[in-house]
């Protein structure tokens, strides 16, 4: 993305303001997203459209710390398919304390996207930990379109979390419109305070 030349433009260049680079841009390119994922019909049809519009996000509110997406990545051999994969290389924030406060393994941040007019459900949640392994990590994303309930939806994903087979942090587009809306390019807290909230929702059982 432009964008991130940019930003590593004004890392290495101090003397030029921040707005000279960024605020134009950034905030002309989140908008872009929010009306391209909103303009997306769900259902079969629009699958990739909308696998390619969440690379497009993800990589954009959760740089630096995600890099490298790689759509469909194949594991056992072919046999099983993950819809997105991010290479962690996060240095602090919520993706570094997953794995070093947390002891949850996480190398490599999974995506599944579900495209569907249905709220998703136990079998989308069983193949989202079916990827996951400690090798190639236990961490990833479930996103879907909306959802009726969000609060049985997190239960769903506590369970899987309580039994020990991954940490699932579901998103609807709602999530994502939010995250770009309040994203400041220069200021990572409202993604780190979302995250957090959302994982705490799903790890705490007393919740």
């Amino acid at each position: 993305y432009p964008l991130r030349r940019q930003r590593q433009m004004c890392i290495r260049d101090s003397s030029l303001a921040n707005i000279e680079f960024t605020e134009f841009n950034f905030r002309a390119v989140a908008t872009s997203l929010i009306e391209r994922l909103n303009a997306i019909p769900t259902g079969a049809a629009s699958a990739d459209d909308f696998h390619n519009i969440i690379i497009g996000i993800l990589e954009l509110i959760f740089y630096p710390h995600l890099i490298n997406p790689i759509k469909e990545r194949e594991i056992h051999d072919g046999r099983k398919r993950i819809d997105l994969v991010f290479d962690n290389a996060a240095q602090d924030g919520i993706f570094r304390r997953l794995s070093e406060n947390h002891n949850i393994p996480c190398p490599y941040i999974f995506v599944e996207c579900k495209n569907y007019t249905k709220d998703v459900a136990n079998p989308e949640i069983d193949q989202l930990a079916g990827r996951f392994s400690v090798n190639r990590g236990k961490v990833g994303f479930l996103v879907c379109r909306s959802v009726d309930n969000m609060p049985r939806l997190i239960q769903r994903c506590r369970d899987t979390f309580n039994d020990g087979r991954g940490l699932m942090v579901p998103l609807v587009d709602n999530d994502l419109i939010e995250l770009l809306n309040a994203y400041n390019d220069w200021d990572c807290q409202p993604i780190e305070q979302f995250l957090s909230d959302r994982i705490r929702a799903v790890s705490y059982t007393h919740l």
